[in-house]
């Protein structure tokens, strides 16, 4: 959960500045996973965190799947395969890290790209 939210922060993807850390404030502290309750209380929490309203437009829509869902087992698989794929799109390609350094290298005036 902390490596998505770096992700989102340092990828620019909140819609208006602070909303993921109005959406944490909303949500309370994550919960954490000591039985099978706990389990399906956290992937609810997870769920709401990376599709909060408004969306952020970056995972997959897990909420009416884990409202659905009628074991603990597969919420937790649900919420996990949300945040995977949500991260999975998150995550810069080599190609893209190389083409916003050489952006980057153009906006500093050096007007050299390597």
């Amino acid at each position: 959960v902390e490596e998505w939210q770096s992700l989102v922060l340092s990828g620019g993807h909140q819609r208006f500045h602070g909303q993921l850390g109005r959406c944490l404030a909303d949500l309370g502290p994550m919960p954490s996973a000591s039985d099978a309750g706990a389990s399906v209380e956290l992937a609810f929490w997870v769920g709401a965190l990376i599709n909060p309203l408004p969306g952020l437009g970056v995972a997959p829509e897990i909420r009416p799947a884990l409202l659905r869902c009628s074991n603990d087992l597969n919420s937790v698989r649900i919420a996990l395969d949300g945040i995977r794929h949500s991260m999975h799109y998150l995550t810069p390609s080599p190609t893209a890290v190389w083409f916003r350094q050489q952006i980057a290298s153009l906006r500093l005036g050096n007007g050299e790209a390597s």
